[in-house]
């Protein structure tokens, strides 16, 4: 009996120090603002990875197939939901949701809204075609607020240099 107590509070102290580990490293959040053309959950762009790593930790994947440098920031569990930064020259060119992460939005856009909630907001938008959605698009001050949308539903958001798609 009092080798299976050590062994459990064993268990224990290391699942608590990985699970504080965790929370040092990752400060991505379960709900992201958006602050159309400024940021999404915090990042703008023009931040830089060192920044980005402030505010969301250090927690994200490399995309391996992607042409500039950027960085994943998954949940944990279930299919790939949360956001994305893409870099150039150190500073962010666009920030992107992946999947459509309940809770993030603009109040009156939110995912899963109509995209005529876009429309009460925005008025007229642009529209690009990507594959599989539609981005609309309002340009506010250097950059591009894009509302993807597919079957007249808000799915995912993005905010993106003049340099950069808004198919991301």
């Amino acid at each position: 009996m009092g080798r299976l107590a050590t062994l459990v509070s064993g268990v224990l102290a290391l699942a608590i120090f990985a699970g504080a580990a965790q929370a040092r490293t990752s400060n991505f959040p379960t709900k992201g603002k958006v602050v159309p053309g400024k940021t999404i959950a915090g990042v703008g762009l023009s931040d830089t990875e060192t920044s980005v790593q402030h505010k969301w930790g250090h927690n994200y994947k490399v995309c391996s197939y992607c042409k500039t440098t950027t960085w994943f920031y998954e949940y944990p569990t279930g299919e790939p939901l949360g956001a994305a930064v893409k870099f150039k020259n150190n500073k962010v060119v666009a920030v992107f949701t992946l999947g459509s992460p309940a809770g993030w939005g603009v109040q009156g856009a939110m995912m899963g809204d109509p995209v005529s909630n876009v429309y009460n907001l925005f008025g007229s938008t642009g529209t690009v075609n990507c594959i599989g959605y539609d981005a609309l698009t309002v340009r506010i001050g250097g950059s591009t607020m894009s509302f993807y949308s597919a079957s007249g539903t808000i799915y995912g958001f993005a905010i993106t240099a003049p340099s950069q798609p808004a198919c991301q």
